[in-house]
């Protein structure tokens, strides 16, 4: 199966519901997080991935001069969005459509964020090493770099269907169920990747489906060693990782939240 590793960003109801399905489960608590980092780290920020701005509006709310870099000019509209919604906001933010493994933004910052695994999505270990070193050069020396990845479970990449359970969510608008399942999975050993097809469905209140749409995205994943030598190999030095957003000690299969210091 070869899959488009951003389609669920390129449109669509990937895009429309994106807030509906981030943020919760391992992720939940990253919004305090990021904001607890901010005012440790100090700004300015470069969030790259920033998507919607589910992140960035929350920063920039809070004082911060954020410059959020995506890939997908429809997640970057919604942030637009947002940000017309907060006209007062307008002063700190920068939003900039760019590939996260090849950009010059002509600014230095005091932190980077890749949020909500959108690393993972750079399916190439060249990918991620381009990526890195592009990050680097933006910050200043000592300059802080936060990277948010889940932790290969491999009873769930493995075993059984190797599909994940049906997540649901109630639209915003309308009230109606919303069903996002896994359809298809295929998961290389080999280049470390895993490639799904994903079917959103929503129901009426009578239970009949009024709408559905299938896309597809794609995530390298990358063991913890792995990910601690490839920071290192690229002018960071690992100063925390924990394996949820409350600060919890490195675990299996939960999330890899690495906090590693650009090296001078």
């Amino acid at each position: 199966m070869v899959t488009d590793p951003n389609a669920y960003y390129a449109g669509g109801r990937g895009v429309e519901l994106y807030d509906l399905f981030t943020g919760a489960g391992l992720l939940a608590g990253d919004i305090e997080f990021y904001l607890e980092s901010a005012r440790r780290f100090g700004g300015p920020i470069l969030e790259l991935g920033t998507g919607t701005g589910r992140v960035l509006v929350p920063l920039a709310d809070a004082g911060h001069e954020v410059v959020g870099m995506d890939l997908s000019r429809p997640m970057l509209d919604r942030a637009a969005a947002k940000l017309r919604e907060r006209p007062e906001l307008s002063q700190h933010v920068r939003l900039v459509e760019g590939d996260m493994t090849s950009f010059d933004l002509e600014q230095r910052f005091a932190l980077a964020l890749v949020p909500a695994r959108s690393f993972q999505h750079v399916v190439t270990p060249e990918g991620q090493r381009r990526a890195l070193a592009c990050i680097h050069r933006h910050l200043v020396p000592g300059g802080h770099l936060i990277l948010d990845l889940f932790d290969p479970n491999f009873e769930l990449l493995f075993g059984g269907d190797g599909k994940a359970p049906p997540r649901e969510a109630q639209h915003p608008r309308s009230g109606h169920l919303i069903r996002r399942t896994v359809v298809a999975r295929h998961t290389d050993p080999f280049q470390q990747t895993v490639h799904e097809v994903l079917r959103f469905e929503e129901f009426d209140a009578a239970g009949n489906v009024v709408g559905s749409e299938e896309t597809s995205w794609s995530l390298r994943w990358s063991m913890r060693q792995e990910t601690a030598y490839l920071l290192e190999l690229s002018g960071f030095e690992v100063i925390d990782l924990y394996s949820d957003f409350s600060r919890s000690p490195p675990d299996y299969g939960r999330e890899q939240l690495w906090i590693a210091r650009a090296r001078q």
